[in-house]
C-alpha cells in the first residue's frame, strides 16, 4: 500500500550545475575508484573480460545472449558462489551525481550476485543516466519487484581506528560498461 501523494507540484531541479549526465556519472565512477568503459558492441565486453579473468570462474547475467550463463546458476545455494571472481549483471539506469546504478533481483539471477564476487562488472546503457538521486525515483516509479538495489563503486569502509577496508561487504572492484 502506497502513501497518499499530494497535488503540491514540486520545483523543477536545477540541473545546469552537473553538465553532460554522462560525463559526470563517468567522474563519479573515477572517483569512486571504478572504471568506466564506453562499448559500442558486447564483444568489446568479452574481450575485456577473457583478457582480466581468464580461468577464473565467472558469472553472467545480462540480455546479451553470449554474456549470460545465469541458468547454470540462479537456482544454486548462493554459498556455492562464494569462489567468484567476476559478476558481470546489466543495470537499470545509473545516477550522475552520485554515480550509482540500479539493479532488480531479475537482473541478477540471486540477490548475492553483486556482492559475493571479488570484481564486479555492470553493463548499463548511456541513455539511462539521469542527473539526480530524485530523478532516478521519478523514473523507476513504484517498486514492482521483490528487490533491488542502488550500488556506488566498490564497497568500503572503515573501523574506529579509520582503517578503510576495500571488499568487505562487496566486491572489491567495479567496472561499469557504458553501451
Amino acid at each position: 500500500m502506497g502513501h497518499p501523494t499530494s497535488d503540491i507540484q514540486l520545483p523543477p531541479f536545477n540541473t545546469a550545475y552537473l553538465g553532460d549526465p554522462l560525463a559526470k556519472f563517468k567522474e563519479l565512477i573515477d572517483i569512486l575508484h571504478g572504471e568506466a568503459i564506453e562499448v559500442s558492441e558486447g564483444k568489446e565486453i568479452e574481450d575485456y573480460v577473457s583478457k582480466h579473468y581468464s580461468g577464473k570462474r565467472i558469472l553472467f547475467s545480462t540480455s546479451l545472449p553470449e554474456l549470460n550463463n545465469s541458468e547454470e546458476w540462479k537456482t544454486a545455494d548462493p554459498h556455492s558462489l562464494e569462489d567468484v571472481e567476476f559478476a558481470l549483471v546489466e543495470g537499470t539506469l545509473g545516477v550522475a551525481e552520485n554515480g550509482a546504478i540500479w539493479l532488480t533481483e531479475e537482473q541478477l539471477s540471486q540477490r548475492v550476485a553483486p556482492f559475493i564476487n571479488q570484481q564486479l562488472g555492470i553493463v548499463i546503457k548511456k541513455d539511462s543516466i539521469v542527473p539526480t538521486m530524485a530523478q532516478a525515483y521519478e523514473k523507476l516509479g513504484e517498486p514492482n519487484n521483490g528487490y533491488g538495489v542502488f550500488i556506488a563503486g566498490p564497497s568500503k569502509t572503515a573501523d574506529i581506528e579509520q582503517s578503510l577496508v576495500t571488499g568487505a561487504h562487496g566486491a572489491r572492484g567495479l567496472v561499469v560498461f557504458l553501451a
